[in-house]
């Protein structure tokens, strides 16, 4: 019965580039356990997504996906909320860009971020630039790598204890640029959670020193909400790139102004790319959203536009896939999963009005279905962590891990290795809790 239901589901779907088009009436979606009453809807709700079923998972990751895109409070005091009174899709920061980014968060040598809501201002940047880009307004983009390259050479030179696999695979998500099809490289940051951010300066990780020692008696573990709609731990990796004249007007990106690569003069660019780790105290679910257009999917396209493949590459056939390529060609080698296609057919109907939403997917979920407290583990716990059975053993986004499109690839299966960070005298193999954005941390005075 499961089977004939979606096999008729799935003639609503949508697939391929461009894919948010009207229709008459909208496509059927069943939440699985959570019933109809919980399907998404275009509201500032936070559902954290626990021990559930594959079209529950998805459901929720929709809904988060709004919360977290929802236009955010600008007035002192309430980083990382929405406005209740907003409209979906109006301009302004949303909530995950007020949320604070690493580079605001492991400052250099260790010292203390200070509190959620205080203003912090990169040297770097001049006057009320700097406070544009503190309040959301502006983003400050200096990596080109999923991982940054400071991080991916503390990695790399403190390798002892990562199985080589996982190695290879982190190795791989920072050692290529992608470009756009104008010779644009893809631009990459990290942001997290009050919850996050407060868990970390509660416990003093932003200084790497105080970070190994918490680590020796204590299992890093991220908290997750206390209930089914409270925030907790939330970790987001974005993906943009430089929109050109035509894209801009397309109607077709979430855009913002951004500083690149240092750059004191902002450039619009969009978003092509959304990863979302939110702890629920396990292993959490890890949710991976992507623009419509960004690439034809299994194999190379003869036709149509897109922001990663063109189809007139000359000579024919081009490669794609290929690190440094410049322009690039991307083809994403695996489809989205077959609920989140259907739902992502019903979202785009719902979100008819709301542009630029309807035209982003939801790729695919993933999950621990055996979930291990992480807390409860003894310490002092070494990486690799448990990764929970996940559901799914691949989840690739094509703008995020370009180069690392291969069956067995994920996020759990990446970031259970995450390890805290090093420091000149001592290199320890304590796991940080599924995050990389902790082996930022600069080591402070003793």
């Amino acid at each position: 019965m499961r089977t004939k239901f979606f096999a008729m589901l799935a003639g609503f779907a949508i697939i391929g580039a461009g894919t948010a088009q009207a229709q008459q009436s909208p496509p059927k979606y069943h939440c699985g356990e959570l019933g109809d009453n919980n399907l998404p809807q275009i509201q500032p709700n936070f559902r954290s997504n626990t021990d559930l079923s594959e079209n529950n998972f998805d459901c929720l990751a929709w809904q988060d996906f709004i919360y977290f895109m929802w236009p955010a409070m600008t007035t002192p005091g309430h980083r990382g909320e929405p406005n209740p009174n907003a409209k979906f899709g109006s301009s302004g920061p949303t909530v995950w860009e007020t949320y604070k980014t690493v580079d605001a968060v492991f400052l250099p040598n260790g010292r203390d971020p200070g509190p959620w809501n205080q203003l912090q201002l990169l040297a770097t940047l001049r006057g009320s630039l700097a406070q544009r880009v503190d309040q959301g307004a502006v983003r400050h983009l200096t990596e080109t790598s999923k991982v940054s390259r400071p991080v991916l050479a503390n990695i790399l030179r403190d390798s002892a204890g990562t199985p080589p696999d996982i190695l290879d695979e982190i190795a791989q998500a920072g050692g290529g640029t992608l470009y756009d099809l104008n010779g644009y490289p893809v631009y990459y940051e990290v942001a997290m959670s009050r919850v996050q951010y407060e868990y970390i300066t509660a416990n003093k990780l932003y200084d790497a020193n105080k970070q190994q020692a918490y680590a020796a008696s204590h299992v890093i573990a991220l908290p997750g909400g206390g209930d089914n709609k409270t925030e907790g731990s939330v970790e987001v990796k974005a993906a943009w790139k430089v929109l050109s004249l035509a894209e801009k007007i397309s109607g077709h990106f979430h855009m913002v102004q951004a500083l690149l690569g240092g750059s004191q003069q902002p450039v619009t660019v969009g978003l092509v790319g959304f990863h979302a780790f939110i702890s629920n105290g396990s292993q959490g679910a890890w949710a991976t959203f992507a623009q419509v257009d960004n690439a034809p999917v299994q194999h190379p396209a003869t036709s149509g536009t897109f922001n990663f493949f063109n189809p007139k590459c000359t000579p024919a056939p081009c490669p794609f896939n290929v690190k440094d390529a410049d322009p690039g060609q991307v083809v994403q080698i695996n489809p989205n999963a077959d609920q989140a296609t259907m739902l992502n057919a019903y979202m785009h109907y719902i979100l008819q009005g709301y542009s630029p939403w309807q035209y982003y997917n939801l790729v695919d979920v993933q999950w621990a279905t055996i979930p291990v407290q992480v807390a409860a583990l003894p310490a002092p716990k070494s990486a690799p962590l448990p990764d929970g059975q996940p559901n799914t053993p691949t989840l690739v986004n094509a703008v995020l891990e370009t180069f690392l499109q291969k069956d067995g690839m994920s996020c759990i299966g990446c970031h259970k290795a995450a390890k805290v960070a090093p420091t000149a005298e001592q290199k320890p193999n304590y796991a940080a809790g599924y995050s990389f954005a902790l082996k930022s941390a600069h080591p402070g005075p003793k």
